[in-house]
């Protein structure tokens, strides 16, 4: 069962979600990005598989997770020395992750609290 956050006024959110919302991520992201998170590090082949998908499918959203600094990649040195496309690991740091969502959150509730100033100044 996923987790839910829940509001003020009471209502709840699935927290997977909520996460897809803040940082615009397509379900494929999320549950990528989920995936990561329980199943530690893993190759692009460990995810296709686990997934049941090809390595391509995955491409699109292990890069926007890069790019948004919610995953991590690292080259992992190939046993085959032939020249061909590196291999990379790919995980969640949990601990970076939080502190971005802290940050994240902080900005976006400062944000919130100027356009509501801004709103109310504009008003009177």
């Amino acid at each position: 069962m996923a987790e839910k956050i829940k509001f003020p006024d009471g209502r709840e959110v699935d927290i997977h979600e909520f996460i897809a919302f803040m940082y615009g991520l397509s379900k494929s992201d999320v549950e990528l990005l989920h995936m990561l998170m329980t199943e530690g590090k893993m190759t692009t082949d460990d995810i296709a598989s686990k997934l049941n998908v090809t390595k391509a499918s995955i491409s699109k959203s292990l890069n926007s997770l890069i790019d948004k600094g919610l995953v991590e990649r690292e080259k992992v040195q190939s046993e085959d020395k032939r020249k061909g496309r590196p291999n990379f690991m790919y995980w969640v740091d949990r601990e970076r992750l939080y502190n971005r969502l802290d940050v994240d959150l902080e900005k976006l509730l400062t944000t919130l609290k100027n356009s509501i100033q801004k709103t109310m100044t504009v008003a009177i």
